[in-house]
């Protein structure tokens, strides 16, 4: 990022500069996802799962939340080297925040590296298998929702950056609701039928996306979405903490968000090649089909 930056100070905007800043953060949260739930997962005892993604889930919507909130003042203000900037600085405090975690080596596991493929693995285990393909379909939906929200706040709505970073606030602040209340619906109501609700409450939705074209609707929208979104995250992340073998969790996180990123890599070009000929609404409509399928294979399969 500090490379990034440094270009776009000196030289200015280029977009390969910015495909390479795609990737590389794109790289880093695959990574951290894979790492910190294996981390979890073995650090904890099964009955606290559920609780600890949830307080997870809280952590990562209030960063959200902040950034929502003051992102799109700084774009339209100070310009993307000041986000740059920021970024930079918050890394290295995680970076010192991180120097007294305890490592691996010294947690209390008796985990055995082993040389079967997650794939392997999963494919033998049909719960886990169609829970971790559920778990996917949220991720999808929030990279493509990521794609069609700018189109939609500037070509729809006729709103600008601040627009845009204020319903991404909202977004934050669902998933921070999230966070709060999944630990305690945990404890009250099965988890098929939550996970059939969040599916259900996000492709209702993304049709009033889809329908409506007021930024009141953007801003109600995206809080819910945050919401379901943030926990389907954690529902479908707790149950395969306690289906998943400790030595192949890493693998399996790391399978299941490499294999959203792969699918990304199409559906997000076609996501946009559809918004510039349909209309940047026609996103939410095609996110919203995508959660109707998630009903259908949780009341089939689960």
């Amino acid at each position: 990022m500090v490379g990034v930056w440094g270009y776009f100070k000196l030289i200015g905007f280029n977009l390969g500069v910015m495909a390479i800043l795609a990737i590389v953060t794109g790289a880093g949260w695959i990574t951290y996802m894979a790492a910190s739930r294996s981390y979890v997962q073995t650090l904890l005892p099964p009955e606290a799962l559920g609780a600890a993604n949830a307080f997870i889930e809280v952590s990562l919507q209030v960063g959200m939340f902040s950034a929502g909130a003051v992102s799109g003042v700084i774009l339209h203000t100070m310009g993307f080297t000041m986000i740059l900037a920021i970024n930079v600085a918050v890394f290295l405090v995680a970076i010192g925040l991180l120097h007294d975690v305890p490592t691996a080596t010294e947690l209390p596991t008796s985990i055995v590296p082993t040389a079967t493929g997650a794939w392997h693995y999963v494919r033998q285990r049909p719960l886990i298998l169609s829970v971790g393909l559920l778990s996917v379909l949220p991720l999808i939906v929030t990279q493509l929702f990521n794609v069609s929200a700018p189109d939609y706040v500037l070509t729809i709505l006729r709103a600008n950056s601040v627009t845009y970073g204020t319903a991404d606030m909202f977004y934050g602040i669902g998933g921070l609701t999230a966070g709060l209340i999944t630990g305690w619906l945990l404890t009250k109501r099965s988890t098929k039928s939550l996970i059939l609700l969040f599916f259900s409450v996000a492709a209702l939705t993304l049709l009033g996306l889809f329908v409506g074209r007021w930024v009141s609707i953007l801003f109600v929208g995206t809080f819910v979405l945050g919401l379901s979104n943030s926990a389907l995250r954690v529902i479908l992340g707790t149950v395969l903490m306690h289906q998943v073998a400790p030595d192949y969790m890493g693998r399996t996180t790391a399978l299941w968000n490499g294999l959203a990123q792969f699918i990304e890599i199409f559906v997000a070009t076609g996501m946009g090649m559809i918004n510039d000929v349909f209309g940047a609404s026609i996103g939410f409509l095609l996110m919203g089909l995508l959660m109707l399928l998630g009903i259908l294979w949780s009341w089939r399969v689960l």
